[in-house]
């Protein structure tokens, strides 16, 4: 898989999280708050640390900030900031803007901004960690959290498994996750134990976190 590269915004708690996982699961990641000391905090965790106002559309120019694929606004309780900095994202050309929200005001402006609401994240220091392996991924399509350790989510059907199908893969003892449903064509069908996955497929899927992080792994390799 090809290193991501992330440039998240913000050093509170959530995305202290976030940047440490990010680093944990090996990606390049930027970091950028307007305060020193947080600066200094992650300096070392992090490909490049650097200190600089974000509504500052020279300064983000300045360190490159549209060369990043998917950029995080994790800025803390100042929504104006957050909006600010996103609207200047988008300006910029950046497509793949994720953003914490603080209400669904904070959430319908940026919607408005031209970020998709599956890109919305709803802050609590543990959020950045799952979301980090979400991010990394590049392989969800849809993401519900059930409870703090059961999800649904939706991967695009990998190499690996086109044209087999899940007698053959036995998904279910092997990593202990379901296969509900099978996307086709904008079309949900409930597949049987013989039907082979296409290209294009999206694949719903539920399990506990840990075993959906062990399949998702498995069908990325």
């Amino acid at each position: 898989m090809t290193k991501k590269s992330f440039a998240v915004i913000g050093v509170g708690r959530f995305g202290l999280a976030l940047i440490e996982e990010l680093v944990n699961l090996g990606a390049d990641v930027l970091v950028i708050d307007r305060n020193i000391e947080k600066i200094d905090k992650v300096a070392k965790l992090v490909t490049n640390a650097v200190c600089l106002d974000s509504t500052d559309v020279d300064a983000l120019r300045e360190v490159g900030i549209a060369n990043y694929d998917t950029v995080v606004v994790a800025t803390g309780i100042n929504v104006d900031n957050s909006i600010m900095t996103t609207l200047i994202l988008k300006d910029l050309g950046i497509q793949d803007v994720y953003v914490k929200v603080q209400s669904e005001y904070h959430a319908r402006v940026v919607e408005k901004l031209g970020v998709d609401q599956d890109h919305l994240i709803w802050p609590e220091q543990s959020t950045g960690r799952r979301i980090a392996k979400i991010l990394v991924s590049g392989n969800f399509l849809e993401f519900i959290e059930l409870d703090q350790q059961y999800s649904f989510v939706t991967v695009t059907a990998a190499k690996k498994i086109i044209g087999k199908h899940l007698l053959e893969l036995e998904i279910r003892s092997r990593f202990g996750v379901n296969i509900v449903a099978v996307r086709r064509n904008e079309k949900i069908m409930i597949p049987s134990s013989t039907t082979p996955f296409e290209t294009n497929d999206e694949v719903l899927l539920v399990g506990s976190n840990v075993n959906i992080e062990k399949f998702i792994q498995w069908l990325n390799k």
